[in-house]
């Protein structure tokens, strides 16, 4: 184990990856992160950043507050998989689907009792969204998922999915995925500016609108149209 960001740590990770790893295809080859924005009313309540429960303890306190979560991938070929979308509720509502949205109804939306990944979440955007978007053309051709060591992704049934499925896993040393994990190092943050210019828009429609699962959804295809192209990528 290391503790955080060292050079030791960032020597580390490379060893492995080019050492274990380096002979799969860039095209196979995907880094994944977990993000999340805390929404509420006006930009004051705009918190983007890690889904690790441990940094999102600090944001507590203002109960109106609901934290969304989303999955992004991204190939070293600078290929965009579908994103997933976690909402905090205990179903999805047909009424957050506005007609506007057909062009992004394939993205995954699930929901969860506090807006965040877990297990069963993690296991099923592994199955419904990277293996089916990641299928490499030659079929005996290994993939690698670059990511951090989040429990979920660790659980017996998601190495069995991936050994089943010749997916190896790299996972970034713990505390260095601001520096190491390049979806964290920059296209969030790109992702943030465009989100946060998106509801200074919808701030100027109305003094006080709130960001409900319909303007996230709205906010965030169009943050995203920014931030994930593939020149940043």
């Amino acid at each position: 184990r290391f503790d955080g960001f060292t050079p030791k740590a960032v020597n580390w990770y490379f060893d492995i990856r080019e050492n274990e790893y380096g002979w799969i295809k860039p095209e196979n080859t995907v880094n994944v992160d977990e993000g999340g924005i805390m929404v509420g009313f006006g930009l004051d309540s705009l918190v983007i950043g890690s889904s690790d429960p441990k940094k999102k303890a600090m944001l507590k306190g203002v109960q109106s507050r609901t934290w969304t979560s989303f999955i992004e991938a991204v190939t070293a070929t600078g290929r965009a998989l579908k994103p997933g979308i976690i909402f905090k509720g205990k179903e999805l509502q047909k009424q957050w689907f506005l007609k506007e949205f057909e062009s992004i109804a394939d993205w995954h939306y699930i929901t969860s009792p506090n807006g965040w990944t877990d297990n069963h979440i993690a296991l099923e955007w592994l199955k419904d969204v990277y293996l089916p978007q990641t299928e490499p053309r030659d079929a005996s051709d290994a993939r690698l998922i670059i990511l951090d060591g989040h429990g979920s992704h660790a659980q017996d049934e998601w190495m069995a999915t991936c050994f089943l499925n010749n997916v190896y896993c790299c996972y970034l040393p713990a505390h260095c995925s601001h520096g190491l994990q390049p979806l964290d190092n920059g296209i969030f943050n790109v992702i943030k500016g465009a989100y946060r210019k998106e509801l200074q828009k919808l701030a100027s429609l109305t003094d006080s609108a709130a960001v409900d699962k319909v303007n996230f959804i709205r906010a965030y295809a169009k943050a995203r149209e920014v931030g994930m192209r593939k020149e940043i990528i």
